[in-house]
């Protein structure tokens, strides 16, 4: 299993997840893993356990495991890295459990909600952590419909300033050669879509179609 199929499954979901107030980030997990172990056959507990390339809650920190890798402290509601602080937990890494080379990160609300994001992109994007592909999808249900005018604008502001956030907070652990894909999919209660991702030559979050998001 590679990025470009784990990416395509994210799409998928993106392009097809209906607006329901009954669901939350768990169903997301779920439904993803449900795919993978279909289509992968990646958890099978039956078997070699080194044969298990599908990670759940991945620490970035394991003594027993041997995995030193980012730490963090809450420091008045901010995650930022502290050499003495706890693990962060990836959702989903993909790979040998010591060094996984693909780490996944879900949200679903019906809000933006910043400080999880930033969190996420800063786990995601730390040096110190083994990925060298970077996925953060960010599933927001608009009840409403979609945001319009200077909520959109101000939308727009938010997701980048949750980037440069993050930015500020790796500092010079800032990975800049993994591969990233920040992916916000926002579907309101009459099924319309709007996308967004990361644009590597701008370096910023842009609004994108379906067919070039990823």
């Amino acid at each position: 299993m590679d990025a470009k199929e784990v990416l395509e499954i994210i799409l998928d979901i993106a392009k097809s997840i209906k607006y329901s107030p009954t669901l939350n980030e768990r169903y997301l997990h779920h439904y993803f893993s449900h795919i993978i172990q279909m289509k992968y056959r990646s958890l099978n507990l039956e078997g070699n356990m080194q044969d298990i390339h599908l990670h759940p809650e991945w620490p970035t920190f394991k003594k027993t495991a041997a995995i030193s890798c980012g730490r963090y402290k809450n420091k008045e509601g901010h995650y930022r890295l502290d050499d003495g602080g706890t693990a962060g937990f990836i959702d989903f890494a993909i790979g040998e459990y010591s060094a996984p080379e693909i780490g996944i990160e879900f949200s679903l609300k019906y809000g933006w909600s910043s400080e999880e994001i930033v969190y996420d992109f800063v786990k995601l994007l730390d040096k110190k952590n083994p990925f060298k592909i970077a996925i953060s999808f960010n599933m927001i249900f608009r009840k409403n419909g979609l945001v319009r005018g200077k909520y959109l604008t101000d939308f727009e502001e938010h997701m980048n300033e949750a980037l440069g956030e993050a930015r500020g907070r790796l500092s010079e652990r800032w990975d800049k050669s993994k591969e990233a894909y920040l992916i916000i999919a926002e579907v309101d209660n009459n099924d319309r879509r709007r996308f967004w991702s990361y644009d590597r030559e701008s370096g910023h979050i842009q609004e994108k179609n379906a067919n070039n998001l990823i």
